[in-house]
Parts: structure tokens; sequence; C-alpha cells
């Protein structure tokens, strides 16, 4: 076999070595925290700045809310247990990273998620996410990364399906 046929062969193994791995253990998110004070890690007063999809050594930002920032940056923090929207809402009321968010500045940048909001905003994630998998040129499906399961009653269950990065930014950054 020819060195370029070969070299292709090696770029088509690449490219579906990585594509199980993203449907195995999902896309990496990379999550920005600012207002950081060095030394420490992920502590009440710092602020969700921005979360991104890297996908190919590239970010691409994804289009959200503080509410909606709050609510991935928590699920991301609790992937390894999928929860209730109940289990959701009372989880970012009692969290004190959410209850002091952006206090690091001076300025706390709350926001209550009511449980009865949930459902809405997961929809609002997943669209957020479509719209970065698409720009990334990934043809994943938003339900896969942020899934919903079913429980013996009536109630759904959310978890994030995903790699987080946390990239914590001081003020001189």
């Amino acid at each position: 076999m020819s060195d370029s046929f070969r070299s292709i062969g090696y770029q088509a193994e690449t490219a579906l070595l990585e594509l199980a791995d993203l449907l195995q253990t999902g896309p990496v998110l990379r999550v920005y925290h600012r207002f950081w004070k060095p030394g420490t890690e992920c502590l009440p007063g710092e602020e969700v700045w921005a979360i991104s999809l890297v996908h190919q050594g590239r970010e691409f930002r994804l289009p959200l809310t503080l509410a909606l920032r709050l609510l991935l940056n928590y699920l991301a923090t609790t992937r390894h247990v999928p929860q209730s929207a109940t289990q959701i809402a009372a989880g970012i009321r009692r969290s004190p990273f959410c209850a002091k968010h952006g206090m690091n500045s001076g300025i706390c940048s709350r926001r209550k998620i009511a449980r009865s909001a949930i459902k809405e905003y997961i929809k609002r994630l997943r669209t957020a996410l479509l719209v970065a998998f698409r720009e990334a040129g990934l043809s994943l499906d938003p339900a896969r990364v942020l899934v919903s399961r079913a429980t013996a009653g009536n109630e759904v269950q959310y978890q994030l399906v995903s790699r987080i990065e946390v990239v914590h930014v001081s003020e001189a950054d």
C-alpha cells in the first residue's frame, strides 16, 4: 500500500476512534470560573463566566444566560448521579457556590432556579449544545449529552454525560 493511502487510513481510523470516544464519554465542556482567588479551587464567590465545547483543539462558546450557566455548572459538578428537577433546584438553592455566585467581584449575581423551570432550562441547554455541535461540525444529539432518564414512577431525572474541564481565571487575566 502506498504511503498516501496509509496516511488516509490512519486519518480515518483516528476519526473513528474520536467518534467512538465522543459517543462513550461525551464531549469536552470547558467551564470558566472568573473572580478566582489564586491558591483556591472552585470556591463560593467565583462566577461561572462562560462554558465552551472543546473539539479538535478549538473552542465553541455555548450561548448561555446566567441561569443556564449556573444549571450546567451544577450538572457538571454532580454528573455522576442523575437527579430530578426537585433535586436539582434544591441542590442549586443549597449550594454555597451558587448562593455567593460572583461575590468576589463585589456584586453577588445570584439567580433563583425553580423546580418548575428546570424542564424548560434543560430544553434551552440542549438547544445551546446543538448550536455548538453544529458550529464544531459534530453530529451529536444533545439529548445523548444531557440525558433524561425515566424512573419507576412519573419522575424524570437528568444527567450530564460529558468530560468537564474547569479553568480558573484570576482578575489579572
